[in-house]
Protein backbone atom coordinates (compact mmCIF):
# COMPACT_ATOMS: atom_id res chain seq x y z
CA UNK A 1 0.00 0.00 0.00
CA UNK A 2 1.55 3.04 -1.00
CA UNK A 3 1.95 5.53 1.78
CA UNK A 4 0.15 8.91 1.50
CA UNK A 5 2.92 12.20 1.27
CA UNK A 6 2.31 14.66 3.54
CA UNK A 7 0.43 17.92 1.88
CA UNK A 8 2.01 20.87 1.98
CA UNK A 9 0.38 23.47 4.94
CA UNK A 10 -1.95 25.80 2.39
CA UNK A 11 -0.84 30.14 2.63
CA UNK A 12 -1.64 31.99 5.90
CA UNK A 13 -3.86 33.88 3.81
CA UNK A 14 -5.81 30.82 3.21
CA UNK A 15 -5.92 29.88 6.69
CA UNK A 16 -7.33 32.54 8.16
CA UNK A 17 -9.53 33.36 4.88
CA UNK A 18 -8.12 37.02 5.28
CA UNK A 19 -9.46 39.72 2.85
CA UNK A 20 -7.76 42.57 1.09
CA UNK A 21 -6.39 45.90 3.45
CA UNK A 22 -7.61 48.11 0.45
CA UNK A 23 -10.89 46.46 -0.92
CA UNK A 24 -12.26 45.17 1.69
CA UNK A 25 -14.53 42.73 0.02
CA UNK A 26 -11.65 41.00 -1.87
CA UNK A 27 -10.01 37.45 -0.58
CA UNK A 28 -6.08 38.25 0.13
CA UNK A 29 -3.63 36.95 -2.19
CA UNK A 30 -0.65 37.77 -0.28
CA UNK A 31 1.11 39.30 2.83
CA UNK A 32 3.18 42.12 2.36
CA UNK A 33 6.66 41.78 3.17
CA UNK A 34 7.27 45.30 4.34
CA UNK A 35 4.55 46.12 6.04
CA UNK A 36 2.49 42.67 6.79
CA UNK A 37 -1.06 43.75 5.57
CA UNK A 38 -2.99 41.55 3.49
CA UNK A 39 -3.16 42.51 -0.90
CA UNK A 40 -5.44 41.09 -3.08
CA UNK A 41 -4.14 40.59 -6.50
CA UNK A 42 -5.31 43.81 -7.74
CA UNK A 43 -2.78 45.14 -5.08
CA UNK A 44 -0.04 42.37 -5.20
CA UNK A 45 3.49 44.03 -6.31
CA UNK A 46 6.64 41.82 -6.55
CA UNK A 47 9.68 43.78 -5.86
CA UNK A 48 13.05 43.87 -7.38
CA UNK A 49 13.87 41.32 -4.94
CA UNK A 50 11.08 38.85 -6.20
CA UNK A 51 8.84 39.55 -2.41
CA UNK A 52 5.41 40.20 -2.41
CA UNK A 53 4.60 43.92 -1.82
CA UNK A 54 0.96 45.89 -1.38
CA UNK A 55 0.84 48.81 -3.77
CA UNK A 56 1.38 51.16 -0.96
CA UNK A 57 4.88 49.60 0.13
CA UNK A 58 6.16 49.19 -3.24
CA UNK A 59 7.55 52.58 -3.86
CA UNK A 60 9.79 52.11 -1.27
CA UNK A 61 11.44 48.94 -3.73
CA UNK A 62 12.39 51.71 -6.29
CA UNK A 63 12.84 54.88 -4.92
CA UNK A 64 16.89 54.68 -3.03
CA UNK A 65 18.15 57.52 -2.22
CA UNK A 66 19.89 59.80 -4.65
CA UNK A 67 23.66 59.94 -3.34
CA UNK A 68 24.10 63.59 -3.57
CA UNK A 69 20.72 63.49 -0.92
CA UNK A 70 23.13 61.07 1.49
CA UNK A 71 25.83 63.41 1.04
CA UNK A 72 24.12 65.86 2.31
CA UNK A 73 22.31 63.91 5.15
CA UNK A 74 25.26 62.75 6.38
CA UNK A 75 27.38 66.32 6.21
CA UNK A 76 23.98 67.66 8.37
CA UNK A 77 24.27 64.21 11.00
CA UNK A 78 27.84 65.17 11.43
CA UNK A 79 27.73 69.50 11.22
CA UNK A 80 25.08 69.59 14.14
CA UNK A 81 27.40 67.18 16.89
CA UNK A 82 29.76 69.57 16.30
CA UNK A 83 28.04 72.73 16.33
CA UNK A 84 27.69 72.58 19.94
CA UNK A 85 31.44 72.43 20.44
CA UNK A 86 31.97 74.72 17.53
CA UNK A 87 29.87 77.39 19.12
CA UNK A 88 31.26 77.56 22.71
CA UNK A 89 35.03 77.02 21.29
CA UNK A 90 34.28 80.50 19.55
CA UNK A 91 33.09 82.25 22.36
CA UNK A 92 34.92 81.27 24.65
CA UNK A 93 38.05 82.39 22.35
CA UNK A 94 36.59 85.89 22.02
CA UNK A 95 36.15 85.84 26.01
CA UNK A 96 39.70 84.32 26.41
CA UNK A 97 40.88 87.23 24.06
CA UNK A 98 39.30 90.07 26.00
CA UNK A 99 39.65 89.08 29.82
CA UNK A 100 42.83 88.11 31.96
CA UNK A 101 43.30 85.09 34.70
CA UNK A 102 39.76 85.09 35.90
CA UNK A 103 38.55 84.46 32.53
CA UNK A 104 39.94 80.83 31.93
CA UNK A 105 36.95 79.44 34.51
CA UNK A 106 34.62 80.62 31.48
CA UNK A 107 36.26 79.51 29.09
CA UNK A 108 36.25 76.07 30.73
CA UNK A 109 32.98 76.15 31.24
CA UNK A 110 31.71 77.10 28.08
CA UNK A 111 33.21 74.57 26.61
CA UNK A 112 31.81 72.10 29.01
CA UNK A 113 28.83 73.39 28.24
CA UNK A 114 29.32 72.67 24.37
CA UNK A 115 30.53 69.38 25.17
CA UNK A 116 27.46 68.69 26.83
CA UNK A 117 25.14 70.27 23.71
CA UNK A 118 27.39 67.65 21.30
CA UNK A 119 26.32 64.70 23.65
CA UNK A 120 22.97 66.04 23.68
CA UNK A 121 22.42 65.98 19.95
CA UNK A 122 24.44 62.83 19.71
CA UNK A 123 21.41 61.35 22.09
CA UNK A 124 18.63 62.98 19.77
CA UNK A 125 20.73 61.30 17.01
CA UNK A 126 19.90 57.73 18.58
CA UNK A 127 16.56 58.57 19.59
CA UNK A 128 15.66 59.16 15.89
CA UNK A 129 17.36 56.09 14.72
CA UNK A 130 15.71 54.10 17.98
CA UNK A 131 12.27 55.36 16.94
CA UNK A 132 11.66 56.43 13.01
CA UNK A 133 15.07 54.50 11.68
CA UNK A 134 16.30 57.70 10.93
CA UNK A 135 19.16 60.07 11.68
CA UNK A 136 18.74 63.89 11.94
CA UNK A 137 20.14 64.45 8.34
CA UNK A 138 18.23 61.87 7.02
CA UNK A 139 15.11 62.51 8.51
CA UNK A 140 15.23 66.29 7.10
CA UNK A 141 15.97 64.98 3.77
CA UNK A 142 13.28 62.10 3.59
CA UNK A 143 15.42 59.15 3.34
CA UNK A 144 15.38 56.41 5.77
CA UNK A 145 17.61 53.04 6.68
CA UNK A 146 15.66 49.74 5.65
CA UNK A 147 16.84 45.84 4.76
CA UNK A 148 17.37 45.02 1.50
CA UNK A 149 13.64 43.14 1.20
CA UNK A 150 11.97 46.45 2.31
CA UNK A 151 11.88 45.59 5.78
CA UNK A 152 12.16 47.54 9.09
CA UNK A 153 15.74 47.45 10.77
CA UNK A 154 16.32 45.94 13.73
CA UNK A 155 18.17 48.42 16.15
CA UNK A 156 20.96 46.43 16.91
CA UNK A 157 21.80 45.76 13.53
CA UNK A 158 21.74 49.34 13.12
CA UNK A 159 24.15 50.43 15.21
CA UNK A 160 26.25 47.30 15.80
CA UNK A 161 26.60 46.46 12.03
CA UNK A 162 26.12 49.50 10.15
CA UNK A 163 28.12 51.95 12.31
CA UNK A 164 30.16 50.44 15.21
CA UNK A 165 31.88 47.30 12.68
CA UNK A 166 32.31 50.15 10.45
CA UNK A 167 34.20 52.14 12.82
CA UNK A 168 36.49 49.13 13.65
CA UNK A 169 37.12 48.26 10.00
CA UNK A 170 38.18 52.00 9.53
CA UNK A 171 40.63 52.29 11.84
CA UNK A 172 42.12 49.09 11.20
CA UNK A 173 42.53 50.18 7.37
CA UNK A 174 43.94 53.24 8.66
CA UNK A 175 40.88 55.18 6.82
CA UNK A 176 41.47 53.11 3.51
CA UNK A 177 37.58 52.00 4.64
CA UNK A 178 35.87 55.23 4.67
CA UNK A 179 37.31 56.39 0.98
CA UNK A 180 36.06 53.08 -0.56
CA UNK A 181 32.52 52.89 1.28
CA UNK A 182 31.76 56.33 0.09
CA UNK A 183 32.67 55.98 -3.36
CA UNK A 184 30.72 52.58 -3.19
CA UNK A 185 27.33 54.86 -3.22
CA UNK A 186 28.32 55.48 -7.15
CA UNK A 187 27.49 51.55 -7.79
CA UNK A 188 24.39 50.42 -9.15
CA UNK A 189 22.37 49.65 -6.18
CA UNK A 190 23.80 52.79 -4.37
CA UNK A 191 24.88 50.64 -1.51
CA UNK A 192 28.08 51.62 0.53
CA UNK A 193 30.37 48.67 2.39
CA UNK A 194 28.30 49.44 5.55
CA UNK A 195 25.22 48.89 3.80
CA UNK A 196 26.15 45.48 2.53
CA UNK A 197 27.62 44.55 6.08
CA UNK A 198 24.42 45.35 7.85
CA UNK A 199 22.16 44.15 4.64
CA UNK A 200 20.45 47.45 4.31
CA UNK A 201 19.89 50.01 1.65
CA UNK A 202 18.47 53.82 2.01
CA UNK A 203 15.57 55.08 0.62
CA UNK A 204 13.11 57.72 -0.11
CA UNK A 205 10.54 57.66 2.39
CA UNK A 206 8.66 61.10 2.69
CA UNK A 207 4.98 60.19 3.34
CA UNK A 208 5.65 56.08 3.81
CA UNK A 209 7.83 57.16 6.77
CA UNK A 210 6.89 55.34 10.07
Amino acid sequence: MRAMLPQPDPLPTQRSGAFCATHVDRPAATICTRCGGYACDLCLRVGSDRQDYCVSCIPLQHQLAEPGTRFVALLVDRFSVVLPVMVSAFIGALVASTTQEEGKSVVFLLMSVGFLGSLGVLGYQLYLLVTTRQSLGKRMLGIQVVRTDGSPIDLGRLILLRNLVPVVINYATCGLFDIVDALMIFTSDRRCLHDHIADTRVVTVNKYAR
